[in-house]
């Protein structure tokens, strides 16, 4: 079934009036599992905070977030609820792909915020080309965070990176997820520490190849995510992989290996 204005409205009407996502399928001859993730999506455009979480999110930032003059960078400002929490650490800029979400944020009237409607998938390369740098960068977007890596850890030399995490099967389970999921994640399992355990592993990867480090500040399971918050800094791949040059020999940990002059 293709989904339109007009199915998408009877979905939320009938999910309204009590209909089970099995009975809303039957009706609109779509699966379940399609019901229940249009449902999800429509919530989220409509910003209800069942799926925001905006309060866990901004208790979680508030135990790492220090200092003030801060230069904040959120991929996805939706209609500003982190936004509002961080411009009292700093100057905020914030994308988003809607029109009336970038509106809702510019219309707060908040000093040192700027709100941008664009793509920040691509907009993150014009960010790179200009050689830009944040204190913070809170990656939020409304799927996976596959497509930021490995160039975002470029924008922060010391900082904190927040990264929202869907659980496995938030997203229809497919062959194309599926491939998605190991493709980019390395990620085997669908459930439980083994599939964060993996996305760390790959993030861990991905900051390498920019010449980055990270320490896990913080995993919060929160409904149907993981918010992972990171602390980033810039270090040298010699000191990333244990390696201690000197002329003529070079020490890897504890062994000593002889290297041509």
């Amino acid at each position: 079934m293709k989904w339109n204005s007009e199915n998408e409205q009877e979905v939320l009407r009938l999910r309204s009036a009590g209909f089970s996502y099995e009975k809303i399928a039957k009706a609109l001859g779509a699966t379940a599992s399609s019901v229940k993730h249009k449902a999800r999506r429509l919530g989220q455009s409509a910003n209800l905070d069942k799926y925001k979480h905006t309060e866990e999110k901004r208790a979680q930032a508030a135990k790492f977030l220090v200092g003030s003059n801060l230069h904040i960078l959120e991929t996805h400002g939706g209609f500003g609820g982190m936004t509002e929490f961080y411009r009292d650490f700093g100057e905020v800029e914030c994308y988003d792909i809607k029109q009336d979400r970038v509106d809702a944020v510019n219309n707060m009237g908040m000093e040192n915020v700027t709100a941008v409607k664009g793509d920040s998938e691509k907009e993150i390369y014009r960010l790179l080309a200009f050689d830009c740098r944040y204190d913070v960068v809170d990656i939020d977007p409304y799927g996976m965070p596959s497509r930021y890596f490995p160039h975002a850890f470029s924008l922060v030399d010391d900082g904190l990176m927040l990264i929202t995490l869907p659980m496995v099967g938030v997203a229809q389970m497919n062959k194309i997820t599926i491939r998605h999921l190991h493709a980019f994640w390395g990620v085997t399992e669908e459930r439980g520490a083994s599939y964060v355990d993996a996305v760390l592993c790959r993030l861990a990867d991905y900051a390498f190849m920019h010449g980055r480090g990270f320490e896990v500040l913080d995993v919060a399971k929160i409904d149907r995510i993981y918010r992972l918050c990171l602390r980033v800094k810039k270090e040298s791949l010699c000191d990333l992989v244990g390696l201690r040059v000197s002329r003529g020999s070079c020490q890897i940990d504890d062994k000593q290996l002889d290297i041509w002059e």
